[in-house]
């Protein structure tokens, strides 16, 4: 994969972070330098591997109380019914210079990913999968600024947990049941991997209902050639396709060209630049009082990206909404948090009710 590509998707996914974090120039630069790890990759040794036989390396498991179990009032998880799997993929949620891997067992990393993935984007999935994430050495928020070099190798890193967590669900859980593969951010762009090496054109593509690894920008020349027999969803019922999709509103602005990425549109489903209205929006998630409230986001296809005209909620005041101007990163899951487990439910029963 041309190096472009990971630099287009991978700077827009830190920079939503860093335009968090530091919301003017220098404070970005400032922030840049002190993510930088103190050793080079090669001088590093990573930390150790995890073992997916102890379920303290898994932040989701099915028939085990965990925050990918969650559910708002009048929803129920499903998971212990369910006919499919969901194989998901976290963001980076590792923001310090120490290393270039996160380690197993950090606790800021993982409490974040238990807090907010889990519980914000996991959930999306338990009405109609069961729920296997891992843990894993996710790459430093530094390597997306060098993915030319050292970064490239520290993903790789984390990639290669990923595979072989992957490996593990497959010998003891799947049992030849349907999956999807999903994730956000890093966790998409793992997601992708995964998908390119190890199930287009294999006997696993058969067991595949949909992937969805959304908040990672995928140029459609590129997934064209490396997933041929993947193709982007083009109707809210097809199977065996994937979904990705970058929210962004007034104001945003990317750093590298992003017209010839993927975007689905999550009110539509479709690639078209039809705008999706309000009404058509079921519910966003919101994690502070634990409830969806419809109508919160519109959406439309444009330019690469997923575009929001305004977002129609208080309940975001106090809330990371915007990470730079017009950055949604964050938001990518909730704003569609409904119409996501809606459309879970559509591709698996189409998939399973298929001759």
């Amino acid at each position: 994969m041309p190096r472009w590509v990971w630099i287009t998707g991978g700077l827009i996914a830190v920079l939503a972070i860093a335009g968090f974090l530091f919301k003017d120039a220098i404070g970005f630069f400032v922030f840049r330098a002190a993510m930088k790890p103190p050793a080079t990759f090669a001088e590093t040794n990573p930390p150790a591997a995890p073992d997916y036989t102890n379920a303290d390396h898994w932040a989701a498991l099915p028939g085990r109380d965990d925050p990918a179990d969650f559910t708002p009032s009048d929803v129920s998880d499903a998971q212990a019914e369910a006919m499919a799997d969901v194989f998901f993929i976290h963001p980076t949620t590792f923001i310090e210079s120490s290393g270039w891997n996160a380690p197993m067992g950090h606790e800021a990393a993982d409490t974040f990913v238990n807090d907010f993935v889990m519980r914000g984007q996991a959930s999306a999935y338990n009405g109609s999968a069961r729920v296997f994430a891992p843990h894993y050495r996710q790459a430093q928020i530094y390597a997306f600024f060098v993915l030319d070099g050292e970064g490239a190798d520290a993903l790789e890193l984390a990639y290669s947990d990923i595979e072989a967590a992957f490996d593990h669900y497959l010998e003891n859980h799947n049992d030849g049941r349907p999956f999807m593969i999903a994730g956000h951010s890093q966790g998409a762009l793992h997601a992708r991997w995964l998908l390119e090496r190890r199930i287009n054109g294999t006997p696993l593509q058969d067991q595949l209902v949909a992937a969805y690894p959304i908040g990672y920008y995928f140029d459609q020349d590129e997934i064209a050639e490396t997933m041929p027999d993947i193709p982007v969803c083009q109707s809210a019922d097809q199977t065996g396709c994937f979904v990705t999709w970058n929210a962004t509103g007034k104001g945003y602005r990317a750093m590298f060209p992003i017209e010839n990425s993927v975007c689905v549109n999550p009110l539509t489903w479709t690639t078209d630049t039809t705008q999706a209205g309000f009404e058509a929006n079921r519910g966003a998630l919101v994690l502070a009082n634990e409830s969806v409230e419809s109508g919160v986001a519109d959406a439309r296809c444009e330019g690469g990206r997923l575009h929001i005209s305004e977002v129609r909620s208080d309940s975001y005041d106090d809330a990371p909404m915007s990470m730079g101007p017009g950055n949604y990163h964050l938001y990518d899951y909730a704003f569609y948090w409904s119409n996501l487990r809606e459309n879970v439910s559509t591709r698996t029963e189409a998939f399973l009710s298929a001759p």
